[in-house]
């Protein structure tokens, strides 16, 4: 049995099916070390308990974020770290999303335990970058400590190959680095979900996934929305969720948006459990996701796995799982309209996900590649 300390997030979906994973598939011992920003959230969130006892986790008290301009501060968030190693006989640090919590792995020597990075995505293909393009003194300092940090990780996992490129690019590490994806627990989302909806509304839909936050960029979908012909407006409802547990200056962006369109039938639904989420990949005549960064997103697996056809936006997705999907080739809200017009009135594509699609995002087997690299660093 190890003890593995998951500097994680309690609010994210996917850091707690992967920590729940290793907690119930295992019997080991997980601790999960939030961000004191991610804490404050999930103490008032009404989903705590339910997530504390499906994650299976001990939840520790918060650390202050790792900070150059507050380099005392951090040294003494470091001492705080290493008593909770000591203290709970820790095995393995494992960062399941690398900014900022990354640099923590520049107190590697120190902590004297093994420390594995996972990057997601926006993380290394997006917000890491930025600091290496900058010039002034505080972000030279900031991508140092990052080329460093990385080079210091025992192991680092990405969920696909350009967040891998990446990596390779700022950090110049070729080794070590190896894809693993949350995936998704294919059994789940082939058992019976009709019953999860509390509507049993059978109206076509659009269904719209990403939670509210800018960078899901619904206001694009919506300029898209605008431009359908009268018919597709009048047939078809666009369904958004995550109402109220998102940004919420940005929901209200959304919704006044939403209310200039009063031709078209808008439903914004709240947080829903994973089996009513299935079921509306399953109903969808159509799903929409086009972030403007994204790294192997789950939510694109689960729609396509449910049979669901899905439009993607113009970045770089990789192809043996997504090649399914239909992608933009640019940000053009007219060219998304006129994608959507032409999957719904087209014929319906009946061809199947190859088998190897599905071995790639079945989430059992990239547990288990983790598993292994659980085994080879401690």
């Amino acid at each position: 049995m190890r003890h593995i300390l998951y500097l994680a997030d309690p609010n994210s979906v996917h850091d707690i099916k992967w920590i729940s994973f290793f907690a119930h598939e295992n019997q080991n011992t997980c601790f999960l070390l939030s961000r004191i920003s991610h804490y404050c959230k999930f103490e008032n969130s009404p989903h705590k308990n339910d997530v504390l006892r499906r994650g299976n986790f001990h939840l520790l008290p918060p650390i202050h974020d790792f900070s150059i301009a507050r380099f005392y501060r951090t040294i003494y968030e470091a001492y705080l770290i290493r008593k909770i190693i000591l203290s709970n006989k820790i095995d393995v640090i494992h960062i399941l999303y690398a900014e900022p919590n990354a640099l923590w792995c520049l107190f590697r020597n120190y902590f004297s335990i093994p420390m594995i990075i996972t990057t997601r995505g926006t993380d290394v293909l997006k917000t890491i970058p930025e600091a290496f393009k900058k010039k002034d003194v505080l972000n030279r300092l900031v991508s140092f400590a990052y080329k460093k940090a990385f080079d210091f990780a025992d192991w680092i996992t990405a969920t696909s190959l350009a967040q891998i490129e990446s990596i390779v690019k700022f950090s110049q590490r070729t080794s070590r680095l190896t894809i693993v994806r949350t995936g998704v627990d294919i059994e789940q989302l082939r058992a019976d979900t009709s019953n999860s909806l509390l509507s049993d509304d059978s109206d076509p839909f659009l269904l719209f996934p990403r939670y509210i936050k800018p960078i899901y960029n619904h206001e694009f979908c919506l300029a898209a929305i605008a431009l359908l012909p009268l018919k597709i407006k009048r047939d078809y409802k666009m369904v958004f969720v995550g109402k109220g547990e998102g940004d919420l200056e940005y929901q209200e962006k959304l919704e006044n948006l939403m209310s200039q369109q009063s031709e078209i039938r808008f439903e914004f639904l709240g947080v829903l459990r994973q089996e009513a989420i299935l079921e509306l990949y399953k109903r969808a005549s159509l799903v929409v996701m086009v972030p403007i960064s994204d790294g192997s997103p789950v939510s694109g697996m689960e729609a396509l796995l449910c049979g669901a056809k899905l439009i993607l936006g113009p970045l770089e997705y990789d192809r043996d799982i997504f090649s399914h999907a239909v992608q933009l080739k640019q940000w053009d809200a007219k060219e998304l309209a006129d994608t959507i017009f032409r999957l719904l009135e087209g014929s319906v594509d009946g061809s199947k996900l190859p088998v190897t699609a599905e071995y790639a995002m079945d989430r059992s087997r990239n547990m288990k590649k983790m598993m292994e690299i659980y085994n080879m660093v401690c």
